[in-house]
This record gives structure tokens, sequence and C-alpha cells, in this order.
């Protein structure tokens, strides 16, 4: 019977020490190894470049003058080319703009499933290009950082709440299968630039396209603010056709593209609307910002990075 006390004592102290460590330990491994997997703040690499001295820009011609939008609506080949040329004048503008700030809203449809738009506070600097993203709506706190030629050029990100607090940043490649299992398009995509830049791509390839259809107007929005707008349709899917429909707005001043939105291909027996398969919005742009190297630094004491 003694021996027997003995191994029941034994058991208890050693299950007893094993709770402990359950409830005191594994937090604090967690938490420590989750540190150890995070880049450190300290960036090793070449400077910030300020922000407000931007390098010089490389565009040889400036075209300050857009052509007139139509009244009604316009289709055809003088859609096409009006359409272009106004999308080069919004480049060039652009361009001549170091960075800016907005309001960003996106709705993506992910695996199948379209999710909930969120909103976003963006922050752009077009050269060395760098974004930093705070998370809004629907749910608050995450910051997303990517600064070119810095922390290996790998996006750093923050997640608030318990998993912020077992992993307080994390460091990964633009095209990681992490980033790209939440958004349809690299950080390194992300902007007006970007988007301009391959809205001309597009329209350039509708010009040798007589099937592409191109259908410029106006609309007013839901707010009753008055818009400039192209409608692209294509009868048939091909690789170089992403989308069956696509429907962007333009600021009617500085013809800068603010809103698309993109319509996937039907599949086999579909009938009805298109689905949706992405729509980006910016708001309150302020292409007048005043940024510097901080705001694109996860070392920013106003961020939660360091936390």
């Amino acid at each position: 019977m003694v021996a027997s006390f003995f191994r029941i004592a034994t058991w208890a102290r050693r299950g007893w020490w094993r709770a402990a460590f359950l409830v005191l330990g594994l937090p604090g491994v967690l938490a420590g190894l989750s540190w150890s997997l995070t880049a450190p703040l300290e960036d090793s690499s070449a400077p910030f470049i300020d922000a407000s001295k931007p390098e010089p820009l490389a565009s040889p011609a400036r075209i300050d003058v857009p052509p007139p939008w139509p009244d009604g609506s316009l289709e055809g080949m003088p859609a096409k080319r009006l359409l272009l040329a106004t999308l080069l004048t919004a480049a060039e503008r652009l361009e001549r703009v170091p960075g800016y700030t907005a309001i960003f809203r996106k709705q993506e449809r992910l695996n199948g499933v379209l999710v909930p738009e969120q909103t976003l506070a963006m922050k752009v600097r077009h050269r060395p290009f760098a974004v930093y993203l705070k998370f809004l709506a629907p749910k608050e706190g995450k910051e997303v950082v990517y600064a070119e030629g810095h922390h290996e050029n790998k996006v750093i990100t923050h997640t608030p709440g318990v998993t912020g607090w077992l992993i307080p940043r994390l460091a990964v490649p633009p095209d990681s299968p992490r980033v790209l299992a939440e958004s349809r398009h690299p950080i390194t995509e992300a902007g007006l630039a970007n988007l301009t830049k391959k809205l001309i791509g597009f329209r350039r390839m509708d010009l040798d396209d007589p099937e592409a259809v191109t259908i410029l107007d106006r609309t007013t929005g839901p707010d009753g603010r008055a818009w400039l707008r192209s409608l692209h349709t294509h009868p048939r899917q091909r690789p170089e056709r992403p989308f069956a429909r696509t429907e962007v707005l333009y600021d009617p001043e500085t013809r800068i593209p603010m809103h698309i939105s993109n319509y996937e291909w039907p599949g086999p027996g579909h009938e009805g609307d298109l689905l949706l398969a992405e729509r980006y919005a910016y708001e309150d742009l302020n292409l007048n910002a005043t940024l510097t190297t901080l705001d694109f630094d996860p070392a920013n004491p106003a961020y939660a990075f360091h936390r």
C-alpha cells in the first residue's frame, strides 16, 4: 500500500507541473517563438529616401489638357482613342505627384466567395514605391507596409488582438501564398498609378481588337456626385481578357480613374447578371499630402508594428 501511495503522489506531482506549464509556460514560449520568426524592426537596407524630394521625372513630355469628354454617349473607335488619350493624361498627372493619401475600399471574390467590402486608410509614395495600409472596417487595426528596397522587399504586417499578441508582426514576400490568400493582387500592384498603367495596356489592346466594345458616357453616384464613365465588354473569353465586363469611373477634373468594377466570365449554364470579381474605389484623395520616410517605416511610433 505504501508503494501505491508513492506512485499516486508522483503522478499527481508530475500532472501538476504539466498543467502549470500549459497554463503559464506555453503562452510565453509561443510569444517568444513568434518574435524569433519575425524580422526585427531595424532595417539594414539603404536609408529611406525622403518622399518630399522625389527623383526627376523620366517622362520626356507632358500632356496637360485632356481631350473633352462627350456630353452624351460615344462608342467605337472614337471612344477608344479618346479614352486612351484621357488615361495618358491621368498617368502624366500622377507622375508629377510624389505621393498621396486616400481612403481605399475594396471587395473581392476569393475562392469563389465574394467577401465583405473592406475600408482602408492608404498612403502611397511613387519613387521609390511604398505603400502603407491600415484597415478601418469591418475589422479595425491591421497594418501593412511595403517599401521598395527595404526589409528585403518584404511586406510587413501587424494584426491586432490575440493573433497580434502571439505573432506581433510578419515579414513575407509580396507574392506569398499567405498574402494572396487574402487579396487578388500583391501590394506591389496597389495604387492609382499602377491602376492607370494597367488600364492603358488594355486600352491599347482595344485599338487592335474590333470585338472589344467601349462606351463612354456620364453617370451620377449614390451620393449625387458626377462621374465620367467607361464601359468595356468582350464577346469571347481569351487569356488576355481576364474579365467579361469592366466599368471605370473617372474624376471629371483630374481624369484619374477612381473606381473600377470587374466582372467574371460566366460559367457553363450561367444565367442572369455577371458575378462581380473585384471592385476598388479611392475616396478623399489628397494629391498634395506631405509624406515623409516615417510614413513608410514600420518603426514609426504611431504604428503598432513594434508592439
